[in-house]
């Protein structure tokens, strides 16, 4: 934000990092924050702080967040957007912090199923051109 010129945007920037520690809401407590400071000076710069503040959320909610959780608790990205999509859906907040391992668990088992079953035929990988099996000597 200072790259851009914008007035008081270190201590904005401060606000949304302190308010980013509580879940869901904090990072849009401390924009609150940073777009009351910035229009006391600019309401134009305040307008455009909103916009590049959504548009950064955005990019951090939808690609950083579930590669992160994805990788901590074993899951590809896109399970970890449904489980929160589905989660937040069907019960709120706190659906969104249960699927997550929910989903992560029906993951693991399932893979773990598709194995087995892959195993007993002999098929070690799939890919589009090909089928590699074990060795059949063993």
């Amino acid at each position: 934000m200072s790259a851009l010129g914008y007035i008081a945007s270190g201590l904005a920037t401060f606000f949304i990092a302190f308010t980013a520690l509580i879940p869901i809401f904090g990072a849009f407590i401390g924009c609150a924050v940073g777009v009351f400071l910035i229009f006391m000076v600019s309401p134009k710069q305040a307008v455009l702080f909103i916009i590049i503040f959504l548009l950064l959320q955005q990019i951090e909610g939808n690609l950083i967040y579930p590669h992160v959780v994805g990788g901590s608790v074993g899951l590809p990205s896109i399970w970890v957007l449904a489980a929160v999509t589905i989660g937040g859906n069907l019960m709120g907040i706190v659906g969104m912090l249960i699927f997550i391992p929910t989903v992560s668990v029906f993951y693991t088992i399932f893979r773990e199923y598709v194995y087995l079953r892959l195993k007993k035929q002999n098929i070690k990988r799939v890919t589009r051109t090909e089928v590699e099996e074990y060795d059949k000597r063993v």
